[in-house]
């Protein structure tokens, strides 16, 4: 908490810079809300075809996405580099940078979409789901996965980007890719407009195409001559190791961080597998409905890295201090009114995504639960953006290693296996480990470590 409070009580008022966090963050939420949108789209329109097809989709969305974040980490890194070049003034730098940092994350991109392609029915089968699940299952995740190049390079463009206060192009790249998932996900799914009824598998088409179109604009923005950086050809094509030492140095805790945090939302999915298909697809529509709470804190943490970063590149500690807390000020108020619509009409919010009663029964319980945890995930967050901003990725690794591994795992498995509590139980133990991480937050960025770091 104490971190909320300083948030609210140490800062006097600066109306020029809470004009440049909102002028960052609104773009950021938005565009964060609208990718999430893409996996909220597909479990909505696909959990009309009932619990079976929604667990499908659910695991595999879960699973894809969280594995994504660990290939897209070096956007991080890109983010850091750039934000401190362009604050510097040298823009030479950051292009360079930015060039180098599409280089790596090609040839990631590359190994995430083999890897999903063989690795598709591993997943299943740790989960011990039923066979009709499994395969479709397997099928969404192999056809999603075949975009994934184009995927990772959409992240570390946007991550670019946003290091050089550009945050409005992702969101016009995202508004774009919505667009043609949820009409892909209406034609195909259901079979209208003359299109063949394909069910799961025309949702993962959808968000295969809307992938792609995501990556291309990317591409096109960022090598746009009127871009707000204009990488070169030969920033891309050309191998700078001192460059790709420091994008590597900085990116790979937050890797291996993503890493932890995607491995422990898989296993916690293939945990609550045990409490049975409609305890799962509850889980996942409670997932779905919260994810959009969660785009403020995303969006206030972009904000919060940028400036961070920029303002340590000019030499200016205490205004990156100043930004940290002001926007977790803006993410509590924000995510507090969303945790106040959990508290009201959770029934109203998970029906959108299933019309099974015991469903819905299930979630909404679950969603008022999670309605406790959210403005410590608002602040939780933006401390975590303001040191991966800062280039102390290191200090959020330890963060989300205490969080996820010596609290939410053992927690959960105390609550399923031990106890063998049902899935309200294991929604209280998310709330905790949010608690803690937000308090470790504050903790780490008091140090002032971050304001020491040097990017060479």
């Amino acid at each position: 908490m104490s971190g909320i409070v300083a948030a609210f009580t140490k800062h006097d008022p600066d109306p020029e810079l809470d004009k440049e966090i909102l002028k960052l963050a609104w773009p950021a939420i938005a565009e964060m809300v609208l990718h999430t949108f893409i996996w909220v789209v597909d479990t909505a329109m696909v959990g009309r075809l009932g619990a079976q097809a929604l667990s499908a989709v659910g695991l595999s969305g879960s699973v894809y996405w969280n594995v994504l974040w660990v290939f897209s980490a070096i956007a991080i890194g890109a983010m850091a580099v750039v934000a401190r070049s362009v604050g510097a003034g040298d823009i030479r730098r950051a292009t360079h940078a930015a060039g180098q940092a599409l280089l790596i994350s090609t040839v990631l991109g590359i190994l995430f979409t083999a890897g999903t392609y063989f690795f598709a029915p591993l997943v299943f089968r740790l989960g011990g789901f039923e066979k009709d699940v499994s395969i479709m299952g397997v099928e969404y995740l192999r056809i999603v996965g075949a975009g994934s190049v184009l995927l990772v390079l959409t992240k570390v463009g946007a991550g670019i980007l946003r290091g050089a206060g550009d945050t409005r192009t992702p969101m016009f790249v995202a508004i774009c890719g919505n667009t043609i998932n949820a009409v892909g996900d209406y034609v195909l799914i259901f079979g209208l407009l003359g299109f063949p009824r394909l069910g799961v598998r025309g949702a993962a088409i959808a968000t295969l195409v809307a992938n792609l179109a995501g990556g291309i604009l990317t591409l096109i923005a960022l090598f746009h001559k009127r871009s707000k950086l204009p990488i070169r050809v030969q920033d891309l094509l050309k191998v700078d190791m001192p460059t790709m030492k420091t994008l590597v140095n900085l990116s790979v805790p937050a890797a291996v961080e993503e890493a932890l945090t995607s491995s422990a939302r898989i296993f916690s999915s293939f945990m609550i597998t045990s409490l049975g298909t409609v305890a799962f697809a509850a889980h996942q529509v409670t997932l779905a409905a919260e994810s959009l709470s969660f785009m403020p804190g995303s969006g206030f943490s972009t904000a919060s890295a940028v400036l961070a970063g920029q303002n340590l590149g000019a030499g200016r500690a205490d205004r990156a201090r100043q930004v940290t807390y002001r926007s977790i000020r803006y993410a509590v108020i924000v995510m507090g009114g969303f945790a106040l619509v959990f508290f009201a009409v959770p029934r109203v919010i998970v029906s959108f995504f299933t019309g099974d009663p015991e469903v819905i029964l299930l979630a909404s319980t679950c969603l008022r639960i999670a309605g406790l945890e959210q403005v410590f995930i608002g602040a939780a967050d933006t401390f975590r953006g303001s040191l991966r901003g800062a280039g102390d990725t290191a200090s959020a690794l330890r963060i989300t290693t205490i969080g996820t591994w010596l609290v939410r795992m053992p927690v959960l498995a105390l609550i399923i296996y031990g106890f063998r509590l049902s899935l309200p139980a294991v929604w209280v133990g998310i709330c905790l480990e949010w608690v803690i991480r937000s308090r470790l937050g504050a903790k780490y960025f008091a140090r002032g470590n971050w304001e020491r770091i040097e990017l060479h």
